[in-house]
């Protein structure tokens, strides 16, 4: 069993204890009821261990491309770039008229996917009203930087109900590259998207080494926008090349204490601020349903077989944002009870995963990822997650975490932390 004791401080400065077990979810001072849930194990792959894809996808992932008109100073995908394979307008008919050969059922959710998708704007223009017809039921979404929309994206991203994420970092933009709200003409189409579909519109915003201050990116989305505009979280930067090893994701030990402090202070001031409302409930109900970690996938669920990332040739890839003619491809769609995922690592092989207190809560960072980037990525996650931690224990308490005693070693502790409440 792997137990923590965290010890929390309360207002008039006294100290008490919470136990929590992150293997069984099971937690003595905290004051939830007990509600305990039947769970199912999940598969857990491994490069000796592949796991393959469900015809009946309830997730997918279509990657028109990796080209993009913006270079982002921490991009998961500029490694990846030369692994993606070229498309032509031609292709969209192919894969649409050989869905029959691998595709059962509709999926829940369908994602396109860049690079920046509105590159590839001829095939979506094809791609979306088939599968809409084919998929009635099927939500349809978008991630885009947002510099290339116009009145007819918007219509078209009306007329089929597309969920759109515009990735946007605040005051740390220029880490992606230009501004699209600078450029009057950028930001009227902008603007507009967000005035029509003020529901399925919001912004997400990437947590880095020199941008991670949550009252800071709020107040900048409420002068430059609008208080009301939804701001997401993608999280904190992943490092998956020397560049960002070295730049953005590199947090030094004082860095990823103000990360902590920045994601618990916004939550004591809002519960459900950034969308992370979503984790403390989780992690609230983890506890009074005691969830096992046996019962846990990856972060992402590109683990799962139920969720499936596809180029409009077929290829079958680890994930979205990796290419087809490289390490990550996994099979093909062709040959679809050939497709293995053998590319991805469990957290449950993962020694430092198996002894974090916060592993309900960060699911192992990206599944692919090995080594130093690995390791750096793991500290990065280690600190957002405990920020959440930290606020969800608040909410329930009044008291702020101040330290954490385990019986085994784990590879990121976190600091003494201390706030006012």
């Amino acid at each position: 069993m792997t137990w923590f004791d965290l010890t929390l401080e309360a207002r008039d400065g006294s100290r008490h204890v919470v136990r929590y077990n992150p293997h069984t979810s099971e937690c003595e001072g905290l004051s939830l009821p007990f509600s305990p849930g039947k769970f199912v194990a999940v598969p857990r792959v491994a490069k000796d261990r592949p796991l393959g894809k469900s015809r009946a996808p309830r997730i997918l992932k279509i990657q028109l491309g990796l080209s993009c008109n913006y270079a982002c100073a921490y991009c998961n995908q500029a490694v990846q770039i030369g692994d993606a394979t070229v498309s032509k307008l031609a292709d969209v008919e192919a894969f649409l008229a050989g869905l029959n050969g691998w595709i059962e059922g509709a999926p829940e959710r369908i994602e396109l996917w860049g690079g920046e998708p509105f590159l590839y704007w001829a095939k979506i223009k094809r791609l979306v009203p088939a599968l809409a017809a084919r998929f009635p039921t099927a939500a349809f979404s978008i991630i885009t930087n947002g510099s290339l929309l116009d009145r007819e994206k918007i219509d078209f991203i009306a007329q089929y109900d597309i969920a759109v994420g515009i990735s946007h970092d605040g005051p740390g933009q220029y880490l992606r590259g230009p501004d699209p709200l600078d450029d009057p003409g950028k930001r009227r189409w902008i603007v507009a998207l967000l005035a029509e579909r003020p529901d399925k519109t919001g912004f997400n915003a990437l947590l880095t080494r020199q941008h991670h201050d949550l009252r800071a990116l709020k107040a900048w989305f409420a002068e430059e926008v609008g208080p009301d505009i939804f701001v997401g979280l993608e999280g904190v930067v992943n490092v998956y090349d020397a560049a960002t090893a070295l730049g953005t994701g590199r947090f030094e030990p004082a860095e990823l204490n103000s990360l902590t402090r920045s994601i618990f202070e916004a939550l004591v001031e809002d519960p459900n601020a950034f969308g992370l409302g979503e984790r403390i409930n989780e992690f609230y109900s983890s506890i009074q349903r005691r969830r096992p970690i046996e019962a846990l996938g990856q972060k992402c669920g590109m683990d799962s077989p139920d969720a499936i990332a596809v180029d409009l040739r077929g290829n079958v890839m680890t994930c979205q944002n990796t290419g087809a003619k490289g390490g990550h491809k996994i099979g093909h769609v062709a040959e679809f009870d050939a497709i293995a995922l053998d590319t991805a690592t469990h957290f449950a092989f993962r020694e430092e995963c198996m002894s974090c207190p916060v592993v309900q809560l960060c699911k192992g960072s990206c599944m692919f990822l090995e080594g130093e980037f690995f390791k750096q990525s793991c500290a990065n996650e280690f600190a957002f997650n405990f920020g959440v931690m930290m606020a969800a224990v608040w909410h329930l308490t009044g008291m702020v975490v101040v330290g954490v005693s385990k019986s085994i070693k784990i590879s990121n502790p976190p600091q003494t932390l201390s706030a006012e409440c």
